[in-house]
């Protein structure tokens, strides 16, 4: 008898230490940091516009809703290509291509003008060297922004609105 009240009191002694590391613990975790990075974005200006995509031996891709968010930071600022297709014949749409780290400057009007050089562009958290952003030129003039640079081979322009 004896045994088997300490056998169940040590069952209850585990228990009751198995409960005390519940789900307590996850919250008081970071979030992760894609999602710290898509909170960056939550100011961000959303902006609907024409994207031309220029292939080898195959006719311009043109996208005339094409969406792209911008986010102004501190010194560098962000653009994501939403639901973004750079081919007719591409067979998949990606949900988001975020390109991170672009130099930026403004003006007294409040105009701005960015550019870069070899930026590695993030699908789904990863980078995607192969399609890395060279001479990248653009500018956001009172509610319209536009761009153009190479996407690896492939040269990329890119003219939008605000939207409201």
């Amino acid at each position: 008898m004896k045994k088997r009240f300490f056998i169940l009191s040590v069952i209850g002694m585990l228990s009751l230490g198995f409960a005390a590391c519940g789900s307590d613990d996850e919250e008081e975790q970071p979030q992760k940091t894609e999602n710290n990075n898509n909170n960056a974005l939550a100011n961000a200006t959303s902006y609907v516009g024409l994207m031309n995509v220029t292939m080898p031996d195959a006719p311009t891709y043109s996208n005339p809703t094409a969406e792209c968010l911008c986010a102004l930071g501190t010194d560098k600022m962000t653009i994501v290509l939403l639901n973004a297709k750079f081919a007719e014949n591409m067979p998949v749409t990606l949900d988001s291509v975020k390109v991170e780290g672009i130099a930026y400057t403004k003006d007294a009007e409040g105009e701005v003008s960015f550019s870069g050089e070899n930026i590695v562009p993030i699908l789904k958290g990863v980078p995607f060297a192969k399609y890395t952003l060279s001479s990248l030129q653009g500018s956001i003039k009172g509610d319209s922004l536009q761009f153009k640079c190479s996407m690896g081979e492939f040269p990329l322009s890119y003219v939008g609105v605000e939207k409201k």
